[in-house]
């Protein structure tokens, strides 16, 4: 799912300084871990271009498309926009159709990767590893993401067989984009 740089610097445009600030606030709450403004943008980019949507075959919810057959509890406390917009209208983001706010949907994804490191952790995956793994367990799955690990390649389960490659590719991309912008990395 290879993109040009200037259409990931287009599609970060279009999501807004704004955005990109909110973002960069709740990526940078706690100590430092990994996941950046930059690493949710580049996972945002990777999962919607950026946009607020209801994606795979309706599971999808979000910016980084939270998955209601797993998070459907978490979706039903949190509140809920119309699809492809932001501002959060229902009380619950669970019935189909809705995302989440972009607060909230960024924070469960921050959450997530932490799952994941932490997981990679208990299963020995060596340090500097660990959050390319987390971002490959995003896409398939914990166990998948070990699987694939376990035999040489991390992202054998993800979608396209290159997830996190992909995203930490978008990663460099962002980085460069925000720095430029003086926009938190």
């Amino acid at each position: 799912m290879r993109i040009t740089e200037a259409q990931l610097e287009s599609q970060l445009d279009s999501f807004g300084p704004e955005k990109i600030r909110i973002v960069g606030e709740l990526a940078h709450q706690g100590p430092p871990d990994g996941v950046g403004p930059a690493l949710l943008l580049a996972m945002g980019s990777r999962e919607t271009n950026l946009a607020n949507i209801v994606g795979d075959g309706g599971h999808g919810r979000g910016w980084l498309q939270i998955d209601d057959r797993f998070f459907a509890a978490w979706l039903s406390r949190h509140a809920g926009c119309a699809n492809r917009t932001w501002r959060p209208r229902f009380a619950s983001a669970l019935p189909a159709g809705r995302v989440p706010t972009l607060t909230h949907s960024t924070l469960q994804a921050i959450e997530i990767l932490h799952g994941n490191v932490a997981f990679a952790a208990s299963r020995k995956v060596p340090v500097a590893e660990r959050m390319r793994f987390a971002v490959a367990a995003y896409n398939s799955g914990a166990g998948n993401a070990i699987h694939g690990f376990g035999a040489g390649d991390v992202d054998a389960h993800t979608a396209h067989g290159d997830y996190s490659a992909d995203v930490f590719e978008r990663r460099d991309v962002v980085v460069r984009y925000l720095r430029r912008q003086g926009l938190p990395v």
